[in-house]
């Protein structure tokens, strides 16, 4: 009997580590797919894995730090991976946004880069992507992430890999062109060598810690021990949807409008840069959240009169908020909202935004004001 059980313990024991063998295998199996999705041989995932045990800093420490990111991402994240799958670009793509932007739409670089994808102004521009006094819809999530779908397409194009296009998107494409002719090779492991360094720290870090989170937000294993296989299913369904509204309108009335709070209107909004949408006629884009969609439609009831002129005072000596309420005609709530501030502190020279109704701006205009 003893033996029997000796036998049966035994053989247990091998299942277990053919059991886990196998698993290894096919995780390793689906982590090749994963870098396969940028283009790079299975064969590289022993170096990443390498260079991801002696440089733990990169990834390990900062676990938890992503996982939040990712969760905190939740408004954003099925957005931008229904638009990657539409414009035929691999969905881990989206751990580039993680890199640039933690999935911050109010997100803005030292070097003026701004939105979920940390886009350069001229870079912007050139994508159509609208700048002004008014708007930057590089913080506008669903156009940002089409226009970033539109450059990482442009960039694989010129590339014709998409971790190419990646290490393009961070250094440049001219700048990734120069390092490829320096070290005659286009090949991933070449590009990275550390001792060599063709391509600068940042990038090389940048494309490493792209590939590492792919594979571990795409480690079940890992995600469950963290309590977030969950995360597994994010971007399954819709979760902010845009809507038309009037130039002019207050960004208070629409979140009175949809029971919501004007700083939870604003989360999804980032691309206004005033509490109103910008005068001057025509609709604008307003994103709320997916489950709002059938109140508004059914509910929602447009600013009667949205048309207001926003004019730009520029502080003189002697100026008070009650002294501008009685020129133009507007509550000091209004001036506070349209500035974005609870509390306005007064100086000479400063500039503010005073929304003035269209017909009172007509009467100051003919009084030479």
């Amino acid at each position: 009997m003893l033996k029997v059980l000796k036998g049966f313990f035994f053989l247990t024991f091998a299942v277990k580590i053919a059991f886990a063998d196998f698993n290894r295998l096919s995780y390793d199996r689906y982590n090749e797919g994963v870098l396969n999705s940028f283009g790079i041989s299975g064969s590289f995932l022993a170096k990443l894995q390498e260079k991801n045990i002696t440089n733990p800093n990169r990834l390990h420490t900062k676990w938890d730090f992503f996982l939040e990111q990712f969760d905190n991402g939740y408004e954003f994240i099925p957005v931008l991976r229904s638009i990657m799958v539409e414009a035929g670009i691999p969905q881990e793509f989206l751990f580039l946004a993680m890199a640039e932007s933690g999935f911050s739409v109010r997100a803005y670089s030292p070097k003026k880069a701004a939105g979920i994808w940390q886009i350069m102004p001229k870079t912007a521009k050139s994508l159509g992507l609208k700048i002004n006094e008014y708007i930057d819809e590089r913080r506008d999530p669903i156009k940002s992430t089409q226009a970033a779908a539109r450059y990482l397409r442009y960039l694989y194009k010129q590339t014709g890999e998409w971790y190419l296009a990646a290490m393009a998107y961070n250094y440049g494409i001219g700048n990734l062109q120069k390092a490829i002719q320096k070290a005659g090779s286009s090949d991933i492991e070449t590009l990275v060598n550390e001792e060599k360094k063709y391509l600068p720290k940042e990038t090389r870090e940048y494309i490493r810690m792209i590939l590492e989170m792919s594979l571990a937000f795409n480690n079940y294993e890992k995600l469950q021990d963290s309590d977030k296989k969950y995360l597994l299913n994010r971007g399954a369904a819709d979760s902010i949807v845009g809507v038309q509204v009037k130039s002019g309108t207050m960004l208070e009335y629409i979140a009175q409008q949809l029971d919501m709070s004007l700083v939870e209107l604003k989360k999804y909004n980032r691309q206004f840069r005033y509490n109103f949408l910008p005068p001057g006629g025509g609709d604008y884009t307003v994103y709320i959240p997916y489950e709002k969609l059938s109140y508004f439609k059914q509910a929602y009831v447009p600013d009667e009169n949205p048309n207001r002129v926003f004019v730009l005072h520029k502080i003189k000596k002697g100026d008070t908020l009650i002294g501008l309420s009685r020129k133009y005609k507007v509550s000091i709530q209004e001036i506070k909202l349209a500035n974005q501030m609870e509390k306005i502190f007064l100086r000479v020279n400063q500039k503010i935004i005073i929304p003035v109704i269209r017909e009172e701006y007509k009467k100051l205009a003919n009084k030479g004001i």
